[in-house]
This record gives C-alpha cells, sequence and structure tokens, in this order.
C-alpha cells in the first residue's frame, strides 16, 4: 500500500509562501518609507534655513532704519562722511561675526530722502542636501526728509513723589535720550525746538520776569474762618487776599482767575484778571524751590542741563503745568517764542508727564481734602485738555506708576498718544518711541 500524506500535512508549505510575501512586503515598505522621509527632512531642512533667513532679514531692516535715521538727521556731510557714517551705525546694529552673515552696504543721499540697501548670502544648514549652498538676503530702507519745523513742550511733573521708585532719574535719562533723537533729526538748526515746564502746586517762569507787565502781586484765594465754641468748630467760606513782595520773588506763578485759569488768553493789564498771580510756594508752606521753565530753544545743551538741574518736592496742579505748555506753543504773551501756527509748515507737540492725581486747587482751597476739591480740579484740567487739542496741538499723556487715568488718557490726542507706566524703568524707550513717531525724518519704506 503506497503511503500518502495525510490530508491535514497538506498545507504545511503555505506558510513558508506567506513568510516570504511579509519578508517581501516588509522590504518595500522600507524603502517606501526610506523614499518618503528624504522630502520631509528637506522640507524641514528649508524651514530651518528659511527662519534663519528672516531673522537675519529683520535685524538688517533694523540696522539699515537706525543708519538712515542717523544719516539724514545729520547736515554738511560729504558723501564720503554719509558712507562712512551710515556704515557705523549699520555695523553698530548688525555685528556680522556675531550674526555669522556679513552684509553688504550702499547709501544714496539727497537733499528729500536717504536710500539705503543691504544684501548678504547666507550659508544653508541643512538645504545643501539638494544642492542649495546658500541664501540671498536684500533689504533696503527709505528715509524721507519732510522739511517740517517741530516745537515741542515737556511738561514734567516735579513733585514730591517723583523722587520715589526712581520716578525722577529715569524721567530725567529718558528724556536726554528724547533730546538726542530730535537733535539729530533736525535737517538744519532751529527746525527742532524742544521747552522744558517743570511744574508742582506753580510754575516758575523765572524771577528776571519780576517786571514783566503780565504779573499781578495782590490777588485774592477762598479760604475758610473757623471758630470753635463749646467743643463745636464752625467754618465760614470766605476769600483771603496774599500780597507777594518782588524782592526775594523766585519766580513762581500759580493759576490765574477763572475762566483764564484754562485758556491762553493773552494778559493785559486793563483786566487783572488776565495776569498771572506771582505766588512764593509750590505747595502748601514751601517755598518756590522749584526748577525753572526754559522757553522753546534749540541749544541742546542748554536743554539737557535743565533737565539735569530737576528735583523733587511740593504738591501737584496738573492744570498749571498743561496751561504753561500750552503757552509755550503759542505766539504772542506771556512768552514770544513761538512760531505762528500754520500745519502746513509746523507741528506742535506738548508731552505731559505726571506720577499722581490733583492735590491743590487755588480756586477751591490749600489741598484737595475730601470737599469736592479734587474733582474740580480735574474739571480744569479736563478743560484745558479740550482747549489745548482744539488748538491743533498734538498731546502725548504719561502716567507713571499713579495718577488718574480716565483723566490722563481721556487728555490725549487719542490712541497711541496714551502710556499707562507701571515701572519707571519703561519711560526710556516710551520716550525715545514718541522722539521717533513726531520727528522730521519718516521711514517711508
Amino acid at each position: 500500500m503506497r503511503n500518502q500524506t495525510p490530508t491535514s500535512m497538506r498545507p504545511a508549505r503555505r506558510p513558508s509562501l506567506l513568510r516570504r510575501f511579509i519578508s517581501d512586503a516588509r522590504g518595500s515598505y522600507a524603502i517606501l518609507f526610506a523614499l518618503s522621509v528624504i522630502p520631509i527632512l528637506i522640507a524641514v531642512g528649508a524651514a530651518i534655513d528659511i527662519s534663519r533667513a528672516y531673522v537675519v532679514k529683520q535685524r538688517m531692516t533694523k540696522a539699515l532704519d537706525a543708519a538712515g535715521l542717523a544719516v539724514a538727521g545729520m547736515t554738511g556731510l560729504t558723501n564720503a562722511q554719509i558712507q562712512t557714517t551710515a556704515q557705523n551705525f549699520f555695523n553698530a546694529n548688525y555685528p556680522a561675526t556675531k550674526i555669522g552673515v556679513p552684509g553688504t552696504l550702499t547709501v544714496t543721499s539727497t537733499t528729500a530722502k536717504v536710500t539705503l540697501a543691504a544684501s548678504a548670502s547666507m550659508p544653508t544648514a541643512i538645504m545643501g542636501i539638494v544642492g542649495i549652498n546658500s541664501m540671498s538676503i536684500a533689504a533696503t530702507s527709505e528715509i524721507t526728509k519732510l522739511g517740517k519745523k517741530l516745537e515741542v513742550a515737556l511738561v514734567f511733573d516735579n513733585t514730591g513723589s517723583m523722587s520715589q521708585s526712581s520716578k525722577l532719574s529715569s524721567l530725567q535719562t529718558a528724556a536726554k535720550s528724547f533730546l538726542t533723537v530730535l537733535q539729530n533729526s533736525a535737517p538744519n538748526a532751529g527746525d527742532v525746538k524742544v521747552a522744558i515746564i517743570p511744574f508742582t502746586t506753580d510754575v516758575n517762569v523765572g524771577s528776571s520776569n519780576s517786571s514783566a507787565s503780565w504779573l499781578k502781586w495782590s490777588w485774592t484765594y477762598p479760604s475758610q474762618t473757623c471758630t470753635r465754641t463749646w467743643g463745636r468748630t464752625t467754618c465760614t467760606d470766605t476769600t483771603s487776599t496774599k500780597t507777594v513782595s518782588k524782592t526775594g520773588w523766585k519766580g513762581c506763578v500759580t493759576d490765574r482767575d477763572e475762566d483764564n485759569d484754562v485758556s491762553v488768553t493773552p494778559p493785559s493789564t486793563s483786566d487783572s484778571t488776565t495776569l498771572y498771580p506771582a505766588d512764593t510756594a509750590n505747595s502748601y508752606n514751601n517755598s518756590c524751590s522749584l526748577q525753572s521753565l526754559m522757553s522753546l530753544s534749540y541749544d541742546w545743551t542748554a536743554l539737557t542741563s535743565k533737565i539735569n538741574a530737576m528735583t523733587a518736592g511740593g504738591s501737584t496742579n496738573t492744570t498749571i503745568g498743561l496751561v504753561w505748555g500750552w503757552n509755550m506753543l503759542t505766539q504772542g504773551m506771556p512768552l514770544s517764542t513761538a512760531a505762528a501756527a500754520d500745519p502746513k509748515k509746523i507741528n506742535k507737540v506738548l508731552i505731559f508727564l505726571t506720577d499722581g492725581d490733583n492735590t491743590y486747587y487755588r480756586q477751591g482751597a490749600v489741598t484737595c481734602d475730601g470737599m469736592n476739591i479734587c474733582s474740580g480740579a480735574d474739571v480744569r484740567t479736563a478743560l484745558v485738555c479740550s482747549a489745548i487739542k482744539n488748538a491743533g496741538i498734538t498731546v502725548y499723556t504719561i502716567r507713571t506708576l499713579d495718577g488718574n487715568a480716565t483723566l490722563l488718557s481721556a487728555c490725549s490726542s487719542g490712541t497711541g498718544y496714551y502710556y499707562d507706566v507701571s515701572s519707571a524703568s519703561q519711560l526710556d524707550s516710551i520716550f525715545t518711541a514718541i522722539a521717533t513717531s513726531i520727528s522730521n525724518l519718516r521711514i517711508s519704506q
């Protein structure tokens, strides 16, 4: 009888065939996977290289803008000096050794604008595997010289609280940075002028003005007469008169009579309500120790010295600071350095910084003491803010740590003109940004 393979044993060959098939399939998948990974790696590598190129271009563009603003703000330079100056500023803001991608700079300057271009070749990190060994990077910047003149009034709170949290010292540093930007932006001497108005409850116009016809030496203010009977105090509203002697007067003035306290109506000897009351204090019971104001000037050294001389002391009357900032930008008495208003030829800007609420109001009492006097002072501040803006003056306001945010925001010229500062260290960058924004130079491309 012939041996036969049992039926149950016949399929034994099939697993062997299946294993060979699976083994072959796995090999195919491995090949397919390897082929698919290559473009993925190339794409990832391209993304990395492109990101590096983007960062390099950003840095290059900022360096061009800085170099262009610097060169455009200088006058009397030869073409060679323009090239050298621009290259120095470009190198300072685009250090090739640190970035690892050297750049080439070209500069073209005319009386109307400065055009800068930079280019570089960046070695790729990964794209070289597909034959792309470098990427070309190019950036341009165009700085336009507007030709408009600029007048700026810097109105700075010099009250006692400014001595806290490095506020005054930070303001002084920031204000000097501000002056540097504006000085560099002036194509010609006198195209940009700056005034400085420190304020507390008063403004110091300088003792040299003691003979000015716009001052008055005797004035009234609201007060109270109080009597105490059988342990009970009764007060009656009244007025008192303050008379100031020219002898020893240090230059302080307080608010004019309402409604001239929120206007720049020219003072007239025929109307005593338009005259500025000479004062002896910059806060209740304090002598006039406030730094005097400085009229519009392009003496950058003197302006810097005035900023350095500011000290902190006294209480807050924001209205009088704003009024004298407005006076500075208005042609005619009591000051005579401002140009006539002409939006086509000149921009006028007022920058106001404070760190606190109103604590003094001449028409109410000596200090804000809970009898709605502070709110009355805020009303006067709001009125003068509106009047300044209606006169065509751009208003920036800066609240430094403390103060009435609602009042100061409304006082500004709108979105982008109000800054709420939580740390005095922010002031330098804020003032530099404002100076760049208002300068005679614009990054047009």
